[in-house]
């Protein structure tokens, strides 16, 4: 099981004293006590001030000696790993000293003197400042590594030095009208040159010294899923502290699980966010340390150090309780030897985020875009099933052990991952499209047994139901399409009378009494193996509507399928996430209980109790015989049947674990 890590935030006016009453020792101290093996603390803020006695940049003028040093060496005499945080992007400083450097967005600079600066990479900022700082930190206190923030240094930027470049390489102007047919240029040209210059940074910091941790905040996280560069050791996953928080980091703890590196999932220690110092209540800060953990990340927890260089009493209390849910639950995880095994990848392209030619770069805003596999995601997890996400590129490492691949409303897919999983189909595997199928080399994916026509045909749709229910409403655009092979699994029923466009007033119409000649849901057979498309925009929706009947639709249509499942749940509320370990003995189901979470405007708090929900595990035996099933090391009745057994729980707490072991 993964250590605890600790993220300590000090963006601070000049004007604030800072260690001026430090006591190091006893936080580093506190730390180890807590388990906590990492920390990150501040070597330069936002407002562009250093905490050390630098001669490169500018020393935080209300500071008393050496704020970021002191830390780190009390932290280093406890055993504590250190990684000194840069402000990336953002420097007060550096932009009020240089406005050359400044980064100009549509709406011009960004920030105000005194306070944040946005400043441009591309400028002379970094060869003139951020690499000599760098530097300066390496040779004075050889830290363990390094984390970057914030990525808006790679946002859309009109200042002089990007308007050259562009010329440069591209030998036009930045495009500005979003209607431009040069934004998809200009997309790929910000995407391209940012991560360039990722790889150069990395770079410097690993010749210099050698082995170090590299972090770049976001970058190689859900909004930017790609493989990063050699130089850059881990990925942050960072999401907004807006809005749902356990199921947010359950989504972004799933792909990091997959990743081709370690990854840290940096949650708050308090209730809004990054931006006070209001203690989340103790229920949220388990939930979402128990889903980070279940999955096999690292809880990287973000909080705020106090100026005068020492622990605040709620950082106290947040170290307390999370050590307390560490020690439980390491006591009944698996070991390291077992193997995370889920049965259904969730397959997350570039292309959701960022189009499919990079033309969602061309206004910066690529994290407004993770609706489809968010809603992905919470589907399938209130459906009971054992999922995952995994990233395209990192698809074809675990693509042969999983029973359903899943495309999630992917706009595009490389042509090497539609051979990967056009070969996993062939030799027996099960794939599910959603939506339109994807385009590979800008032709539509051409063996499903469909084709489906450019202009949508309704708005939204219904499906039947699988038994006595109503009717299943999906809103999004639904294409007709004409079968070339697949067989039909159920209909497509439009609204009474609808077209495109159109409402009854605001409102959506009842269903037609008989279904459209048109597909919903389809199978093919691919060689040895089977392809679903359901082709309407269910993930999307759920993710705006959690739509309660899509869930029990959707569970329905996954008994239905018949791929292979080695466990899943049976619950009728929803909202108990299931994780799945193995080895050749053991199997784990690892379950956490995501409800209880409301949200206040845009902030979310779980204050309890839990709700205690009926569930029905069920795994599958595989031809083995059951020795004894075991939660904190209670022995649970069960019931086998032909090829499954299950195992009744009510789901009361945060977290738990079921071990299965067979004989």
């Amino acid at each position: 099981m993964q250590p605890l890590a600790w993220h300590f935030d000090l963006h601070t006016p000049g004007y604030v004293r800072v260690n001026t009453n430090p006591d190091v020792a006893s936080a580093a101290r506190a730390l180890r006590d807590a388990g906590v093996e990492e920390i990150i603390t501040f070597a330069k803020c936002h407002f562009g001030y250093a905490y050390y006695p630098t001669r490169v940049g500018t020393p935080h003028p209300g500071m008393k000696g050496d704020a970021f040093g002191d830390f780190q060496a009390a932290c280093k005499a406890e055993g504590l790993k250190v990684l000194a945080y840069i402000s990336f992007g953002i420097d007060g400083q550096a932009g009020e000293q240089h406005p050359d450097w400044r980064q100009v967005g549509p709406s011009g600079v960004r920030g105000r003197p005194g306070h944040f600066i946005s400043v441009c990479p591309f400028t002379p900022y970094t060869d003139g400042l951020m690499l000599p700082q760098i530097a300066e930190v390496i040779e004075r206190y050889h830290p363990d590594g390094f984390f970057f923030d914030t990525m808006g240094a790679m946002g859309v930027c009109l200042c002089e030095a990007c308007r050259k470049g562009f010329r440069e390489a591209m030998g036009q102007d930045i495009p500005q009208d979003p209607d431009d047919p040069l934004q998809a240029t200009y997309g790929r040209f910000r995407h391209d040159r940012g991560f360039a210059l990722i790889a150069r940074v990395g770079d410097f910091i690993q010749t210099r010294l050698p082995g170090a941790i590299v972090g770049f905040n976001q970058v190689g996280s859900l909004p930017y899923p790609e493989r990063m560069p050699a130089s850059i050791t881990r990925l942050t996953l960072d999401p907004s502290t807006q809005g749902p928080q356990s199921l947010a980091f359950s989504l972004n703890a799933a792909y990091g699980s997959t990743a081709d590196r370690p990854c840290d999932v940096m949650p708050t220690i308090f209730n809004q966010g990054w931006g006070d110092w209001s203690l989340s209540p103790d229920l949220l800060l388990r939930q979402v340390g128990a889903v980070v953990w279940a999955r096999g990340a690292r809880l990287y927890v973000g909080d705020r150090l106090h100026p005068q260089n020492r622990l605040d009493r709620r950082t106290q209390h947040a170290l307390s309780v999370l050590r307390d849910l560490h020690h439980a639950m390491a006591k009944e995880m698996p070991p390291e030897s077992a193997t995370l095994v889920p049965d259904v990848l969730l397959v997350h392209s570039p292309s959701a985020t960022q189009g499919e030619d990079m033309r969602f770069f061309f206004d910066g805003r690529v994290r407004d875009r993770l609706g489809i596999i968010s809603g992905a995601h919470h589907l399938f997890l209130d459906s009971g099933a054992n999922a995952t996400v995994v990233g395209e590129a990192f698809l074809e490492k675990r693509i042969d052990r999983a029973g359903l691949v899943v495309l999630p409303e992917v706009p595009a897919l490389a042509p090497e991952t539609e051979k990967i999983l056009r070969s996993y189909v062939e030799r027996g595997g099960h794939a599910l499209i959603v939506g339109r199928p994807p385009r590979v080399d800008g032709q539509p994916l051409g063996w499903l047994g469909l084709s489906f026509e450019e202009d949508p045909w309704q708005d939204h749709i219904y499906v039947p139901s699988w038994g006595d229910a109503p009717e299943v409403l999906v809103r999004g655009d639904f294409y007709r399409a004409a079968l070339t092979g697949a067989e039909v699994i159920c209909p497509a029923i439009p609204a009474w009378d609808a077209r495109h466009g159109h409402r009854y007033g605001w409102g959506i119409g009842p269903a037609c009494e008989s279904p459209s000649p048109y597909p919903a849901l389809v199978c093919a057979p691919v060689g040895a193996g089977k392809v679903w498309t359901f082709g309407t925009s269910i993930l999307s929706d759920y993710a705006q509507s959690g739509n309660w009947q899509q869930a029990v639709w959707w569970k329905g249509m996954l008994d239905r399928m018949g791929f292979p499942r080695r466990a899943f749940l049976e619950c009728e509320t929803g909202g108990v996430e299931l994780v799945v370990y193995a080895d050749a003995r053991t199997t784990w189901a690892v379950l956490v209980h995501h409800a209880g979470e409301q949200l206040v405007g845009r902030w979310a708090r779980s204050v309890g109790p839990l709700p205690a929900v009926p569930v029905r595990l069920r795994v599958a035996t595989l031809g083995r015989r059951v020795r004894q099933i075991l939660a904190r090391e209670q022995v649970l009745r069960f019931t086998v049947d032909e090829d499954a057994l299950t195992v009744p729980l009510v789901m009361d707490s945060v977290w738990r674990v079921v071990r299965i072991e067979w004989e």
